[in-house]
């Protein structure tokens, strides 16, 4: 019985300092100060660029993240601040490039549309001579 209390007693100490020096090795662990303003930088970046009314969902996303990442921060659990914000930048960027997609692409349609009133305007002008009625009777 002495041996099992022994035994008992190292497992119950092996463990103890594991957990003592895995908490000393979080505290250690200084904050991630680069991969928090990277991925700030990039929520800023995807706001200038219209994300929030044009990728509404990744920027919902991103924002929530930093939201996430600020209570890490507080709770000084920096491997999880590096890792939302790794994320945060992530999202961040496909949100500013999906905003600008989709800004182009509303660009196009709108000049597509702006042409096709040209045509039709020079289409109809009197003595433009593109009249299609007066093409059609010489």
């Amino acid at each position: 019985m002495n041996i099992q209390h022994t035994g008992r007693r190292m497992g119950s100490l092996s463990l103890l300092f594991a957990a003592t020096a895995f908490v000393s090795a979080c505290a250690s662990n200084p904050p991630p100060n680069e991969q928090i303003s990277l991925a700030k930088n990039a929520v800023s970046r995807a706001v200038s660029a219209g994300a929030t009314e044009y990728a509404p969902m990744q920027m919902k996303s991103a924002q929530d993240k930093v939201f996430l990442m600020e209570r890490a921060i507080g709770e000084q659990n920096f491997v999880q601040v590096k890792t939302l914000a790794e994320q945060i930048e992530i999202d961040a960027a496909l949100a500013e490039r999906t905003a600008r997609t989709v800004k182009s692409q509303k660009e196009l349609t709108d000049a597509q549309s702006g042409i096709q009133v040209l045509k039709r305007e020079m289409l109809q002008a009197p003595g433009s001579g593109l009249n299609p009625a007066s093409t059609q009777t010489n």
